[in-house]
């Protein structure tokens, strides 16, 4: 008690601190996508399997104004070519019709489509079920509306469920705009 009498002793307390209260991520949005759907809508979607009677499986899909068919071929016996093998293979080709981008010839690389198609697949096939035998997965866009990818991975995935090609589960394929603002990270399934 070596101070002076009537001094109040100095004691830390914290300024109080304005709370910001952030509003919700949409709320904040008022633009409208090109399709006219707003930011937090998702595409309309119509699937439909057996598009195609020539096919052991097939299916067709919109999703908004992407439109895709897949036909599904085999599993088949593998070329004599072919070394023997205890699991399947699994071909996939995607492809577009001249007419299903807006301006022709601005398709995009139907080899890496294809690429990106088999890799989604070769996962959910179980290949060991049918050793020395192909499986053709075969998708054609015929209209391009956008996020052309997971339509042609959703559609190709029942076309095999369609075949009755053995699969662990049905894939499911989405797209997803992250956009940013100062500050904030903004997320839209399409």
């Amino acid at each position: 008690m070596a101070g002076a009498t009537g001094a109040t002793p100095t004691t830390y307390s914290p300024s109080p601190v304005s709370k910001t209260i952030k509003r919700p991520i949409f709320s904040e949005l008022d633009w409208v996508r090109p399709d006219g759907r707003a930011f937090h809508q998702c595409r309309p979607a119509f699937l439909k399997t057996g598009a195609v009677n020539a096919a052991a499986g097939s299916a067709y899909a919109e999703f908004g104004n992407t439109k895709v068919i897949v036909s599904v071929f085999g599993p088949r016996e593998s070329k004599k070519a072919m070394m023997y093998s205890d699991i399947g293979r699994l071909n996939c080709n995607v492809s577009y019709t001249t007419f299903a981008m807006p301006v022709r010839g601005q398709g995009s690389d139907h080899q890496e489509f294809s690429s990106m198609l088999h890799k989604a697949l070769e996962g959910a096939i179980i290949l060991e079920s049918f050793p020395k035998t192909t499986v053709d997965v075969f998708a054609l866009v015929m209209e391009s509306g956008g996020s052309d990818l997971p339509v042609v991975i959703s559609c190709a995935s029942l076309a095999l469920a369609d075949a009755g090609i053995m699969m662990s589960d049905l894939v499911a394929a989405a797209s997803v705009l992250s956009r940013w603002k100062p500050n904030d990270y903004l997320y839209a399934i399409s």
